[in-house]
């Protein structure tokens, strides 16, 4: 039988460090449009930490989404955990929430635990060998927006013995979490394969991140598309977003400059750094937060992934496509969603060739137009949350048949 063909809705626990709501950042869109999707399938209870600046309002908004949902409030460790956890996991330290999961988890039954952060992969030994009236604990999937290991590793180099301790603690971590939970569910191959060679007796699956075509679709109230405007997306309070547009400013952007002295970057993206307001000027704008992306997505000539560091949820790669806007991107700002250099986009690895991909895209519409129209055939096909959240609901059936 057809794991979405049963009558009976999977039960699933569902653990995230952070509340899925407001839809401000790359990995609440990813969760958030993954439950609500999965939620046809599957009853999803989910049990989150609050941001400090979170309330009630936040919790009454996602509520209508999931089956069941219970938040709490962060708390600061003591000092022995500040020795031993990492910076991320004290940084969303909820003692009330391991208590209520520990008592929920001995007198609910669930088909499977889904932890949606390496973070919070510790918090479960404790509860799951606990005491249950239904016997056997439900087994886990630990879930990774992104290889931690490997980002720490990337933003830490020479960055001080605490930092390289810290990153010291998040790889202990990882191992913990490999020897707790055979089952782990990746947002790429590439990690995948990576985390499988580092642990190969793991069961590693991957759901790759998507977008919603009815939201992000070309429309006839949104701005025709302009000859030489380029646009970045992303949080612009998130290291490797800063470090990518710096560097795109000073070093790819002059040599576009040369043949094209009217281009214009605008840099979209909420909390921008001190670092990306001043490059602010005549040829770059900074928007900090906006409340649609869309007319941007619809209005720019192409789209820039200038990333060095890999990692995350690439969705903006992917609602760009929907938009029909042509992408130029890093090979590590694309990886892992199965596009094609020169099908769906271009991709450009040193300053030269990154220009000169910008520069052939300008200088031939048609070709932008072509390159735009197979990406968005290809996320239409495969990247919508509806065909993702069906192999998640899949991936956590075959774990539940585990127990």
């Amino acid at each position: 039988m057809c794991p979405l063909t049963s009558k009976k809705k999977l039960k699933v626990l569902f653990l995230c460090p952070w509340l899925p709501w407001p839809l401000n950042s790359g990995g609440k869109i990813r969760t958030f449009n993954l439950i609500q999707s999965a939620g046809e399938w599957a009853d999803i209870h989910v049990r989150a930490v609050l941001e400090p600046d979170q309330g009630q309002a936040d919790v009454d908004a996602l509520a209508p989404h999931v089956a069941s949902i219970m938040a709490f409030r962060r708390e600061r460790p003591g000092a022995l955990m500040r020795l031993t956890h990492s910076k991320m996991e004290r940084w969303f330290h909820s003692p009330q929430l391991i208590a209520s999961v520990r008592k929920e988890i001995s007198q609910e039954k669930y088909d499977v635990i889904h932890i949606d952060e390496l973070l919070h992969s510790r918090i479960l030994p404790t509860i799951v060998n606990g005491s249950s009236k239904y016997g056997s604990p439900p087994p886990v999937i630990q879930h990774h927006h992104k290889l931690d290991t490997n980002f720490s590793k990337s933003i830490n180099t020479n960055r001080g013995l605490q930092k390289h301790f810290d990153s010291w603690k998040i790889h202990r971590l990882e191992r913990e979490a490999a020897d707790r939970h055979s089952h782990h569910l990746l947002c790429s191959h590439d990690d995948a394969a990576l985390l499988g060679g580092r642990y190969p007796k793991l069961s590693c699956s991957v759901v790759p991140s998507g977008y919603d075509p009815a939201y992000f679709s070309p429309g006839e109230s949104l701005p025709e598309r302009e000859l030489e405007h380029i646009i970045f997306v992303g949080s612009m309070d998130y290291g490797p977003n800063i470090g990518a547009v710096a560097r795109f400013v000073t070093g790819v952007l002059p040599l576009v400059l040369e043949k094209k002295p009217k281009l214009h970057l605008t840099i979209v993206g909420r909390n921008p750094t001190a670092e990306i307001l001043a490059l602010e000027g005549p040829n770059v704008a900074v928007t900090g937060s906006v409340p649609d992306v869309r007319p941007y997505l619809s209005q720019a000539t192409l789209m820039i992934v200038p990333l060095l560091i890999g990692g995350g949820t690439r969705l903006k790669i992917v609602e760009a496509m929907g938009m029909s806007c042509p992408v130029v991107s890093s090979t590590i700002g694309a990886e892992g969603l199965g596009l094609t250099d020169g099908e769906e986009l271009l991709l450009a690895d040193d300053a030269e060739s990154f220009a000169e991909a910008i520069l052939s895209l300008i200088d031939n519409p048609v070709r932008a137009s072509e390159l735009a129209e197979r990406a968005k055939s290809f996320v239409e096909a495969n990247l919508t949350w509806n065909r993702l959240a069906k192999n998640l609901v899949q991936i956590w059936r075959e774990v539940s048949r585990t127990r």
